[in-house]
């Protein structure tokens, strides 16, 4: 006579805790068959290879006899393993069915999670790297790390190391919770307090050029570099308390025209912050020596204002605070003649009627000098 299988479910999985066996109970639908003298469970151990030969169960091994009953508590299991269960039926006559639907009890062991840095309570600020050891019996498959009950990151291999920013962060107590995963969906977890200080690290700035108490003129790079724990957000440039620059860098590059400085002492401050608020400085003193002061020219020929003749001769020179670097001649507005010297002469002949002779004089400033005579033939 053919016995007809049975449908199984389990309806209640007990696991007082990991270090201790479990506890499987087990309910089917009854057969319907007039002859039925009663069940047998089979269970195995992390294979569903038939037939079922597992043991180590309080109940004995495989197959486990239950008479008529459609329950069954199968314990004493070692919950770090996975376990195949079924059940057939049998009759009076000995005959038994085929195995019931199989069902899996996934392993039960969670993983073991710890955060090994930061330590507990201790004081943080800027980029803090956060180190997680996770461990489990068959294989970690996630760790996720959160923040207050926020999820900050997550990695599925180790080394389990996240970065976490402070620096925008309010100072103050901060829980790390840290949860490791593994494929039979067991999670483990851990917490810990830390405390945010806040960034309090001033950038550091550092002056390139000019160099200090150094005499500048005209035009002057101005070059600084900032550094900062977390970030340089703004660097400005201040000459006697009066910004000249500003930047959301942390280097400095800058053409200082000092044409537009008083002569005399100028400081030159550079003042880096970052996004806490915090503000470092560095400054140099320099003498600003523009040449304002242009040449003086004395035109010594033509000295009358009339000519004699055709044959005009100019002769000049010119004295300058510093160097007169060039003169030029010219005659009616042309230029006649040019040289890098202070004093020129040149000759020209000119026709009936006024002429002008105008004479310019130049400094390494770029100040300009001048003087013109009228003459008339």
């Amino acid at each position: 006579m053919k016995v007809k299988h049975v449908l199984l479910v389990v309806v209640f999985v007990l696991v007082p805790c990991a270090a201790f066996p479990s506890t499987v109970i087990l309910q089917w639908d009854p057969s319907t068959d007039a002859e039925l003298a009663g069940y047998r469970v089979y269970y195995q151990a992390n294979s569903s290879a038939q037939p079922f030969v597992g043991g180590g169960a309080v109940e004995g091994s495989a197959p486990v006899d239950v008479s008529t009953s459609t329950t069954a508590s199968i314990s004493g299991l070692d919950p770090g393993n996975s376990y195949y269960f079924a059940v057939t039926a049998y009759n009076t006559s000995g005959a038994e069915s085929v195995y019931s639907n199989l069902v899996q009890v996934k392993e039960m062991v969670p993983p073991v999670v710890g955060i090994t840095a930061p330590s507990a309570n201790a004081a943080v600020t800027g980029s803090v790297a956060v180190w997680v050891n996770a461990a489990d019996n068959v294989g970690v498959s996630n760790v996720e790390l959160y923040v207050n009950g926020n999820l900050l990151a997550s990695a599925n291999s180790a080394p389990y190391a996240f970065n976490w920013p402070t620096a925008s962060l309010a100072p103050g107590q901060y829980t790390l919770t840290a949860k490791a995963y593994d494929a039979a969906g067991n999670v483990g977890s851990t917490d810990e307090v830390v405390y945010v200080a806040g960034d309090t690290a001033v950038p550091t700035v550092t002056f390139t050029g000019p160099g200090n108490n150094k005499q500048v003129s005209g035009t002057v790079a101005v070059t600084a570099n900032a550094t900062d724990n977390v970030g340089v957000t703004g660097l400005a440039l201040y000459d006697n308390s009066t910004l000249i620059y500003a930047a959301n860098q942390g280097s400095l590059n800058y053409n200082w025209n000092t044409a537009g400085a008083v002569n005399g002492t100028h400081t030159l401050v550079a003042i880096a912050s970052d996004a806490a608020g915090n503000a470092g400085s560095a400054s140099v003193t320099v003498t600003v020596a523009n040449d304002l002061i242009p040449p003086n020219v004395n035109i010594i020929s033509p000295s009358s204002p009339v000519l004699g003749n055709a044959n005009l001769k100019i002769a000049a020179s010119a004295v300058d605070n510093v160097a007169v670097v060039r003169m030029e001649v010219y005659l009616d507005g042309a230029l006649l003649l040019g040289t890098n010297s202070g004093s020129i002469s040149a000759s020209a002949k000119v026709g009936a009627g006024t002429h002008t002779v105008t004479v310019n004089a130049y400094d390494a400033a770029g100040n300009k000098g001048s003087r013109a005579v009228s003459v008339s033939r």
